[in-house]
């Protein structure tokens, strides 16, 4: 195989300041880059195999400018040969071509923020709640990027913001829900007007989570009081986040059964029969809270096949139930006309005398993907997963 057989030393200078200075050689199976352990959480070595590279080519006849991938290398990589792989470098990145004569460019700076190795053991960003719930200005949400980003960021670290100094009208309500993006679409439509009255059918004051029967619940609500009524108008929130790691040093048994299990849910009428089935607790890799999904009426009765494993089941669920019910986890906020409070219902659990069918308000949610979306093209790019951009660049000589 041709490459420059002595390791190179990539130079400060080269990666940024901040990264350090890192060693590689080309095998068999890639291009191995060696880190130094010290400046990287004990990841000594990284290895770019030869046919991600080829798959992540940046010229613009393999990726196009919105990242989609021009050329399927599955047809011909068995006709290449790794062999035949000439390595080379110069003061950006890597010049690689390949045994059909294509060449590849891969910038130091890429390929590092590609690797992603300052967020390998990055911490969970997310905060457990203080006294009071973080308050965002509706016109500065509505009218600078500045305000925009400070909500998404509160929304993403805190999972509920509350918003002030809207006029008590839905339409203000959608107005802020799409500088985030589109609304979804629910079984009551894009933005939902409750009014006070005596026949109100859904009773939601107890703590859940909404969408419990959609395959993919709603990620992000919004509820907007319209009208001053004889009551005020109340939510309570449950931080699930917090519920759940106290849940992991307490009683880690129950979280394993919640963790393991499905639970049923499904809403039925006329025309329509919504069930879905998912865990109480989806974790992540890194065992954090990914979403909660918990709503006690719709639930589904446990089936009997296995009367003993569904009976230590339900004594998980009991559990549960009591510690979301403790008023030491429930936190409370109030809201006058034309105010709003959003959250993360992948995180957060609500109910609350705003959900009794006694109180006129608007309600609307979004889709997790999009919110997501949204943060991550309004944060800086050093905070985004790279997207390639086409690059020509011959073998340096």
């Amino acid at each position: 195989m041709e490459y420059k057989r002595n390791m190179k030393i990539l130079e400060k200078d080269q990666l940024s300041l901040e990264k350090p200075q890192v060693e590689w050689k080309a095998t068999k199976m890639g291009i191995e880059v060696y880190l130094f352990p010290k400046e990287t959480e004990n990841v000594d070595k990284v290895c770019f195999p030869w046919v991600w590279l080829r798959d992540h080519c940046q010229c613009s006849s393999c990726f196009s400018s919105t990242a989609q991938r021009e050329y399927d290398i599955f047809i011909e990589w068995d006709k290449l040969k790794w062999e035949k792989i000439v390595v080379d470098t110069d003061s950006g990145g890597f010049l690689i071509q390949w045994g059909d004569n294509h060449t590849s460019y891969f910038s130091y700076n890429w390929l590092w923020e590609m690797l992603d190795i300052e967020k390998l053991g990055q911490v969970d960003e997310r905060r457990y709640w203080s006294k009071d719930f973080p308050i965002v200005e509706y016109e500065n949400v509505l009218n600078t990027d500045a305000g925009l980003m400070h909500l998404l960021e509160t929304l993403a670290k805190f999972g509920v913001c509350k918003v002030v100094g809207a006029k008590p009208d839905k339409e203000q309500a959608s107005q802020l829900m799409h500088r985030i993006s589109y609304l979804r679409q629910s079984i009551f439509g894009e933005i939902r007007e409750l009014k006070p009255s005596s026949s109100f059918e859904y009773d939601e004051t107890h703590i859940h989570t909404d969408g419990a029967f959609n395959y993919d619940p709603p990620g992000i609500k919004l509820i907007q009081c319209l009208e001053e009524n004889y009551s005020p108008c109340e939510m309570i929130f449950v931080d699930g986040l917090a519920l759940f790691e106290r849940m992991k040093h307490e009683v880690p048994q129950v979280l394993a059964l919640l963790q393991n299990n499905s639970v049923s849910y499904q809403y039925a009428r006329d025309d329509l029969n919504l069930a879905a089935s998912e865990p109480i607790a989806v974790l992540d890799r890194q065992e954090r809270l990914k979403r909660v999904r918990y709503n006690p009426k719709i639930a589904v009765p446990l089936g009997e096949e296995d009367l003993q494993k569904q009976q230590t089941l339900q004594m998980a669920l009991q559990q549960f139930e009591t510690r979301v019910e403790e008023e030491s986890q429930q936190k409370k906020i109030f809201l006058n006309p034309g105010e709003m409070v959003l959250w993360d219902n992948w995180r957060v659990l609500h109910g609350g005398s705003c959900m009794d069918g006694t109180h006129h308000i608007a309600v609307c949610c979004l889709n997790m993907e999009d919110f997501h979306s949204r943060l991550r093209v309004n944060r800086s790019k050093s905070d985004q997963r790279p997207i390639p951009q086409p690059r020509e660049k011959g073998i340096a000589k």
